[in-house]
């Protein structure tokens, strides 16, 4: 909305320059813009139906410059018949138009407006037409209450209908397009045709001409949500339908169409009628809201006095009574609880002069989920061993389904999905993440390394859903930043990253078994008992999914791995005794599981054995290097060949390897 800086000062007096004025009505939330000749450039925001025009900007000003409002009253010199006797109104909808009013202005000489005129209606854009309807658009922008202007010699039966429109009716409005009506549509009517869109536009068929003597002034309260549903389907957006559709001052009506009457008698040498007609549903009342400052201090984290709060409301229009605040009818439609009031305090005070502090987020009672801590801490983890986090759908269609292998019975079915690729909820995170490596391989990218925290579904018969907390992560590509080292993540990559997430949560490895798992190709994946699986993704889901590099992935149910969770750290003294390390090389047997060996390792050395690894393999041959301390002492070299050729002798005995 334009605002001229001389017009806005008809209403508030200041100092500020415009570009200080911009400043300050942009900080108090009405963002705006100096343009040229110092017309201000005002975005209205859609609650603010207060600021479609000079006098509720007039108001902001006032109130954030510490300024008071002049309010200039309409004098009506009235003369004549009365205004019944020349025109009737009836309104047959009262919903949709709660208050309707009508006044008559005599022999009108109807001609251009002044010099003063003219030049404010081009300031704002608005082209002048004559000074009945230049009075009209200029006090539409002045107090925010749209009216218009009818040639009573063209109203049939002196009678003006408030109806909604008929079946097939059609109008012509005053930019001379013709357009079919809708059976909602508020009209306004003679007894004979459509004489206006109500709130929207004028019909060409009652326009003020040249010739025109008797003048029938409109003003109205009409309802926001049928102006605007009439404006969508007319096509048809005015300044009128804008204001309407946000909602006008209740009050504004009547001030309007008196300043309206007196102007247009005045500019055109006509007589104004005595009286006026209003037919109104009820009269409304401010609404009054209890405002607690101590509540304001506390929303806002000031240390505002009840003196300063209520010295901000006075200066926006409010009136005060003691700890209740009653709110101005002109701020009806986005005034309505004490967190309003405590939002207007705010801005007027200034956002800047309230300090920053940290909120306090506990709630009285209520104990932190440690769930969510547990979570939290992992996605940390993930995110520092280089992983990015991904966040896929909940629903899945049976297409991924299918590619990957998964029973479709053991789903969840959604009732009334959006599409058919988002009709089950999933049970496992991977097909996820393997749709993220697709969209990122298709766009050429060729290192995805991805995790995601995550709910999965499971149907159960005769019973609710079971809903579980996962963790996938797949890696794809090189994780070498460098162009000439082009390694592929593997398994041994991904069981590092797994490795590290144990142990910053303080866990201990669990067991690894070999796993026929369908996701996992052959060979090159494991079960981590109880916990989830690792491993390269199976060639034939690679080739389902059209991917064309190696997948590696792990699954894990964050449930399990919360039982054995812990916040508690502890802290063991480091060893006063040195280690005494030994190798192991052997020809293992191509079924020996990797765990075998380190458990009996272990258990036949007793608590003699700190640490047992392998560090070097040979086609099949592999080569453990077994650590051992004693907590209390310095071992001799007796003994530690002593307890390793035990170690060595269970191992060929047991196990049947053979020792190089």
């Amino acid at each position: 909305m334009k605002v001229p800086i001389d017009w806005l000062k008809d209403f508030v007096g200041f100092r500020a320059s415009p570009d200080q004025l911009a400043k300050l009505l942009t900080m108090g939330g009405l963002e705006t813009v100096v343009g040229e000749s110092n017309v201000l450039e005002i975005d209205i925001i859609p609650n603010r139906s207060d600021c479609w025009s000079i006098l509720g900007i007039a108001r902001e000003v006032a109130a954030l410059t510490k300024s008071r409002v002049k309010s200039p009253k309409a004098r009506v010199k009235e003369t004549g018949k009365k205004t019944n006797q020349v025109i009737g109104v009836e309104v047959r909808d009262r919903d949709l138009c709660p208050r309707y009013m009508a006044r008559i202005v005599e022999n009108v000489n109807v001609g251009s407006s002044p010099e003063w005129l003219k030049k404010r209606l081009e300031a704002i854009g608005q082209r002048p037409i004559n000074n009945v309807v230049d009075a009209t658009n200029y006090l539409l922008h002045e107090l925010g209450q749209p009216m218009h202007a009818f040639d009573a010699n063209l109203i049939k039966e002196s009678r003006i209908i408030v109806r909604r429109a008929r079946e097939d009716e059609s109008v012509v409005t005053l930019d001379g397009k013709s357009h079919k009506l809708d059976k909602n549509i508020l009209v306004i009517a003679d007894s004979e045709k459509v004489i206006a869109v109500a709130g929207v536009m004028g019909a060409a068929n009652t326009e003020v001409r040249a010739h025109s003597k008797t003048i029938v002034l409109e003003s109205a309260f009409f309802d926001p949500v049928s102006i605007h549903k009439s404006s969508k389907f007319l096509k048809l957006r005015t300044d009128a339908s804008i204001r309407f559709e946000h909602g006008v001052d209740w009050l504004a009506v009547e001030e309007a169409l008196n300043r309206a009457a007196a102007m247009i008698a005045r500019l055109g040498n006509g007589k104004v009628l005595r009286g006026k007609i209003d037919i109104k549903n009820k009269e409304r009342k401010p609404k009054v809201v209890a405002l607690r400052p101590e509540r304001v201090n506390k929303i806002l984290g000031t240390k505002m006095t009840g003196s300063e709060m209520k010295n901000i409301l006075k200066r926006l229009g409010f009136e005060i009574g003691g700890s209740y605040v009653k709110v101005p009818l002109f701020r009806a439609a986005d005034v309505t609880r004490e967190i309003d009031l405590i939002e207007e305090i705010s801005r007027i005070y200034g956002y800047g002069k309230i300090e920053e502090t940290m909120p306090r987020a506990a709630f009285a009672g209520q104990s932190v989920d440690e769930n969510d801590v547990f979570r939290g801490r992992v996605r940390e983890i993930m995110v520092g061993c280089g992983l990015y986090e991904a966040q896929t759908y909940s629903m899945l269609g049976p297409k991924d389904f299918e590619r990957t292998g998964i029973r479709e019975e053991k789903a969840v079915r959604i009732a009334n999905p959006l599409t058919v690729e988002m009709s089950l909820m999933r049970t496992q995170l991977l097909p996820g993440l393997l749709n993220v490596i697709v969209h990122n391989q298709n766009r050429q990218v060729e290192n995805v390394f991805i995790f995601e925290i995550g709910k999965v579904f499971k149907a159960v018969a005769g019973k609710q859903p079971e809903e579980k907390w996962h963790l996938a992560a797949a890696v794809f590509g090189s994780p070498f930043m460098s162009r000439l080292d082009k390694g592929e993540a593997d398994y041994y990559y991904l069981k590092g990253i797994l490795e590290n997430l144990l142990a910053e949560l303080g866990l201990e490895w669990p067991k690894v078994m070999e796993s026929d798992n369908f996701f996992l190709q052959p060979g090159k994946g494991a079960e981590i008992e109880g916990v989830g699986i690792i491993g390269g993704l199976h060639p034939d889901i690679e080739r389902n999914y059209e991917i064309d590099k190696p997948v590696t992935f792990f699954e894990l149910d964050l449930g399990a791995l919360f039982k054995h969770y812990t916040e508690e750290k502890r802290y063991v003294q480091l060893p006063k005794y040195p280690s005494v390390a030994r190798d192991i090389s052997m020809f293992v047997p191509a079924q020996l599981e990797n765990q075998m060996i380190l458990d009996l390792i272990k258990k036949t050395g007793g608590e003699l054995v700190e640490d047992a690894a392998p560090f070097d393999k040979y086609k099949d041959s592999i080569s453990y290097r077994v650590t051992y301390r004693h907590p209390e002492r310095t071992l001799t070299e007796e003994e530690v060949n002593t307890r390793h050729q035990e170690v060595v002798s269970a191992l060929t005995t047991k196990l049947m390897v053979r020792i190089r």
